[in-house]
């Protein structure tokens, strides 16, 4: 489908680690593809718009989703938003859940921050300012930030780890170095992270496959460069985590890539001000 995507950017990225955030504004009409990435999101409304997913209603001041929501469609009219991503790390210091509860994500965003989410949008819709509206988001997120939620600096060692080398490290390699047995070191990392280290590689790997699938990339070289074993395993591997082979995907305009919803030759982009 077509669809109009106008983006905002704020003129600083919130003042904590691990966050980052852009505004959107989606037309009349819109349906975008929901997959795993990298990171858990939270989006934000600011306007009055009707936003539909399986689970979430039209009155929900937003929705969040971990790295691995169902894989689905959203649609809606007429939304303004605020997008903010979060890396696993930090994600149960802003939102005050662990990761691990956002398996079947999306879900609203009222039921994890209660009367303050629709505080939050009630402010935000009476706020024509794209920089107002982040001051009110960032400052929202920073007053909401715990510092005592941390992770142990071997999951988060891991996870950069994992980033780092886009997915292309053996869960064995991960687990060496720590001290810690195998079994103590998986389930930490996924109590932590929300996924096992097997799980967050394959997803890190499917998020670098998909960009450069985005650019046009031959899918045999997609498959080199990103460590399958050939064309085929990168096929079995987006059906099992989109529900859509690479070629599908390529030929989809209502998915979502970071680090802003997907842009490509079905949609129209222009910049938003403040």
């Amino acid at each position: 489908m077509r669809s109009q995507v106008e983006l905002a950017f704020p003129p600083r990225q919130p003042p904590l680690e691990g966050l980052w955030t852009h505004g959107f504004r989606l037309g009349a009409s819109f349906s975008t593809r929901i997959l795993p990435l990298p990171s858990c999101k939270i989006i934000v409304h600011c306007t009055t718009g009707s936003l539909q997913s399986a689970g979430v209603t039209e009155k929900s001041s937003g929705l969040v989703t971990g790295m691995t929501p169902q894989v689905g469609q959203v649609r809606g009219s007429g939304i303004d938003g605020i997008e903010v991503q979060l890396s696993p790390l930090v994600a149960t210091a802003v939102l005050g859940i662990s990761p691990v509860e956002l398996d079947d994500s999306p879900i609203v965003l009222d039921e994890i921050w209660g009367a303050d989410a629709e505080r939050l949008r009630s402010q935000l819709v009476e706020t024509p300012s794209w920089d107002r509206r982040f001051t009110l988001v960032h400052e929202s997120l920073t007053q909401r930030y715990r510092e005592s939620c941390t992770v142990d600096p071997e999951v988060a060692d891991a996870w950069r780890r994992i980033r780092r080398t886009g997915g292309q490290v053996t869960v064995a390699d991960l687990a060496q170095g720590y001290g810690w047995s195998r079994t103590r070191f998986w389930s930490r990392f996924k109590t932590q992270v929300g996924v096992s280290p097997k799980r967050a590689v394959r997803i890190v790997r499917f998020d670098r496959a998909l960009r450069l699938i985005s650019a046009d990339v031959d899918l045999a070289a997609v498959a080199a460069g990103c460590g399958y074993a050939d064309q085929s395993h990168l096929s079995r591997d987006f059906l099992d985590l989109a529900a859509a082979t690479p070629g599908e995907l390529r030929q989809d305009p209502s998915w979502t890539d970071e680090p802003a919803w997907r842009l490509d030759e079905h949609t129209e982009h222009t910049a938003l001000t403040g």
